[in-house]
């Protein structure tokens, strides 16, 4: 308490001794200018805040390493890690940036004390660029994010049944889509517990098929058949299998594990040269506002390194797509040797990138908020959505989006960018549920 106020709990203006009741409003009102008149606090900051003060830890993901969440092992593997981030990329930085490794560290050290941010964060994010220490109290981490910050976020949408609409069981997310005109890719059969069942019409022919699990994320656990000829389909560990063949197997593995059968989806010759032979898709971020209308916040074209065979690469690259022209920026990838470099063109296939206009972008976007409409029970989702030939698909929804890369592609903090105001009210809510 500053000296002036204190003065004025005890003694008027005029030297007399002020009432008591006087000195409270006084008070109160100086302290209700301050706090209208005081910096609001950044979004990542406020995130963090909640998830430490309201104990919103709950299942850790990030990392998937139960030893890495204990509190002094996680401090010395988050060292351990500064250590390594600062051989690799400090010299680099220190010659483009002019930012000297032991500032570099200083800022490690000062970001990781005030703002729960590690080395990774500080390189992926640019935060050793001018106003980084403002850029990190808008930015979001994995840590809090995946921990439990968005499952908390995802309870404060009501409820339309007994469970949430399903969003990782691949099976029931691909009949909720269905029944609300979304459109997703044919199921042309499913493999649970041992049995084959049909779905969708339309298997066999001369087209390549995907075999993926029923649960799970990403790519893990997939299989591609190439249509061989033949009746015949080659498989990626180099078998020819007829049909029924490669059925029955199916059917004996889901005795562990369910799996559904699809047709392969191609990529639309607009994008097609961005990659060689995996599905590009675009994942979009939707935010439920106020009045429980999904909008559509940040846009990205991805291409997943390790499905590419021929490039020997497990980068994941993507470029944003900005929301109101569809034009792609530069495109950047998640792994940390690459973290001060854009391309203007792909690495790999070379085709250009930086300022492409993606022209199905409406389409797309139009698509996240149809899907996000059947599905609000959930605040914030990240779509991953494919462009074929055929039209657009909706391939998978995920409750707690990626928020690292997301930020890195934009070169934008979460805080700062169109999902912000609609995130800070949803924890505001939440904060005062808690």
């Amino acid at each position: 308490m500053n000296a002036p106020l204190l003065r004025r709990l005890v003694i008027d203006h005029d030297g007399r001794i002020g009432r008591p009741a006087d000195a409270w409003r006084d008070f109160i009102a100086s302290e209700r200018a301050r706090l209208i008149t005081a910096p609001s606090e950044g979004l990542g900051s406020e995130a963090r805040r909640l998830f430490h003060t309201l104990s919103l830890y709950d299942q850790p993901r990030h990392p998937a390493v139960p030893m890495l969440h204990w509190p002094v092992l996680r401090q010395l593997a988050l060292a351990a890690h500064a250590g390594y981030c600062l051989a690799r990329l400090s010299h680099a930085v220190a010659l483009k940036h002019g930012r000297s490794p032991w500032q570099q560290v200083a800022d490690i050290a000062r970001l990781a004390w005030h703002e729960g941010i590690d080395a990774q964060t500080y390189y992926m994010q640019e935060l050793y660029k001018a106003g980084g220490a403002g850029r990190a109290t808008q930015t979001l981490t994995r840590f809090e994010t995946k921990n439990g910050l968005f499952t908390a976020l995802k309870r404060l949408a009501p409820r339309h049944a007994t469970e949430r609409h399903p969003l990782g069981d691949k099976l029931a997310f691909h009949a909720r889509c269905r029944q609300h005109q979304v459109p997703t890719a044919p199921v042309y059969l499913s493999a649970i517990r041992g049995h084959l069942a049909l779905l969708d019409e339309g298997l066999g022919g001369d087209r390549d098929l995907f075999v993926k699990p029923r649960r799970g994320k990403g790519a893990r656990g997939t299989t591609l058949l190439r249509y061989a000829g033949d009746g015949t389909y080659r498989l990626d560990d180099g078998r020819s299998l007829t049909l029924d063949a490669y059925l029955a197997e199916l059917a004996n593995r889901s005795r562990r594990r369910d799996y559904l059968l699809q047709p392969r989806l191609v990529n639309h010759p607009d994008i097609a040269d961005l990659a060689t032979d995996s599905l590009i898709v675009i994942r979009v971020i939707t935010c439920l506002d106020a009045a429980g209308e999904p909008k559509v916040t940040h846009g990205m074209l991805r291409v997943i390194g390790k499905l590419e065979r021929s490039w020997h690469d497990s980068t994941e690259y993507a470029a944003p797509i900005d929301l109101d022209s569809g034009r792609m920026g530069a495109m950047t990838g998640d792994k940390l040797d690459g973290a001060l470099t854009w391309h203007d063109r792909h690495p790999l296939t070379g085709a250009p990138v930086n300022g492409r206009l993606f022209n199905q972008w409406p389409a797309v976007r139009a698509a996240a908020l149809a899907a996000h409409r059947a599905f609000t029970d959930r605040i914030l989702l990240g779509w991953d959505i494919a462009v074929t030939p055929d039209g657009i698909v909706i391939v998978e929804g995920n409750a707690t989006p990626d928020v690292a890369f997301l930020q890195r592609v934009h070169r934008e903090p979460i805080g700062q960018s169109p999902l912000a105001p609609l995130l800070r009210q949803h924890l505001k809510r939440l904060e005062r549920r808690h």
